[in-house]
């Protein structure tokens, strides 16, 4: 139903999503798969936040169980999405290796691969300096004590699942407005009755917050609901293409630096840096780039002369145990869902999660795997603390 309305658009539906991102257009397309009619608010453009702003790559590989039981099953799906959306997805798998520079550290890789991965069906391969020059001769070993090598993971175009999600909402009627920031949701008797943006008013008895770094500042803003979501901005950079020379995605552990080879021959990433704090302007710093720079060239000589053509900024939305939230708690307003909190991980799970919240939020059926990311775990202080954030 649409109209107009003291100036604004009016209209009619199930459900609101707030946020366009790979998170929200997959919240809004599972819904609408489901029949129910949907709305999408995007503040800025579909995939303007961090969806596309990101290094495009995956793994199983986690430091609890929570989420590495999650990630299989959220891999395994997002694996699946080229045949499904109808945009190749472009996947391949190179692999994941963390370099290792301390015994301890590669210690506690044994252990977590002997306790937790191996029996989950995933090994990793601990791989000692030896192996490491010999499967990847143009990395710099000075100061490495080994590896750790997880062939499951790989690499795919965001840019691609991105426009699948949004073509297939659209062919099921679902209502993107990009430039329509969400400004208000109405709440009478306990329960949500309409929600409106910038441009927009709907009447509906659902929303559900996915707007990655900033939806923890509108939840509070709009419901006075507080969910830990902080921002940090991080910056990432790609040179020219080159000659395959990078066979895998390399991660120095005690920098948390990383660094691949594009299907193109680009050579892509980032460094870690201690000043993103906070809605920083999207942009970049010649501190970053002469560390990102010097990071490179140390651990792998050969590209000294490689040129840098694009730098940019994203952010990551990261919650206090460094994983995700989804779902609701009973003292909130009926009909308000979050799912958000990703922690660098919101392409890898993003998918898979929306499936699972739309299932609760139809069926009020809650997968065993959606548990233990509810909202109610900062209330009673099970968090999941995760270590592995790259």
């Amino acid at each position: 139903m649409m109209g107009e309305g003291r100036g604004l658009i009016t209209l009619s539906a199930d459900a609101v999503v707030v946020g366009a991102g790979i998170v929200g257009l997959a919240t809004a397309y599972y819904l609408a798969r489901r029949g129910l009619s949907v709305v999408v608010f995007e503040r800025n453009y579909v995939g303007g936040g961090s969806s596309t702003r990101n290094a495009g790559r995956y793994r199983v590989h986690f430091g609890n169980r929570e989420n590495t039981e999650f990630a299989i099953k959220a891999i395994k799906r997002l694996e699946s999405l080229s045949g499904e959306l109808g945009w190749n997805g472009i996947f391949e798998r190179p692999g994941y290796l963390w370099l290792v520079r301390r015994e301890e550290v590669l210690k506690r890789y044994e252990e977590l691969n002997n306790e937790l991965w191996k029996p989950l069906g995933i090994p990793v391969q601990i791989l000692t300096v030896d192996e490491v020059k010999d499967r990847f001769p143009y990395i710099n070993t000075k100061g490495i004590v080994g590896a750790v090598f997880g062939p499951q993971d790989g690499a795919f175009h965001h840019d691609y699942i991105v426009m699948g999600y949004y073509t297939k909402a659209l062919d099921l009627g679902v209502n993107i407005l990009e430039y329509s920031e969400v400004r208000g949701v109405g709440i009478e008797s306990g329960r949500v009755v309409n929600a409106s943006s910038s441009n927009a008013f709907v009447r509906t008895r659902s929303i559900v917050f996915a707007a990655g770094a900033w939806t923890g500042e509108l939840m509070k803003s709009l419901l006075n609901i507080d969910v830990p979501i902080r921002p940090v901005r991080r910056e990432i950079g790609i040179t020219e293409p080159i000659r395959p020379l990078i066979n895998t995605y390399v991660i120095d552990t005690e920098t948390n630096f990383y660094v691949g080879q594009t299907m193109r021959g680009e050579v892509l990433g980032s460094v870690e840096l201690e000043d993103g704090e906070g809605f920083l302007p999207y942009g970049n710093t010649l501190n970053w780039l002469t560390s990102w720079a010097r990071e490179v060239v140390r651990l792998i000589p050969s590209l000294r002369n490689i040129r840098v053509m694009r730098i940019w900024s994203g952010y990551y939305e990261m919650t206090p145990d460094h994983s995700h939230i989804m779902g609701r708690l009973d003292s909130w307003p009926e009909g308000v869902y979050v799912l958000s909190g990703f922690s660098g991980h919101g392409f890898m799970f993003g998918p898979y999660a929306a499936e699972l919240l739309v299932k609760y939020m139809v069926d009020g059926v809650m997968d065993p795997l959606m548990r233990p990311f509810l909202p109610q775990r900062f209330v009673t202080g099970n968090l999941i603390k995760e270590a592995l954030v790259i």
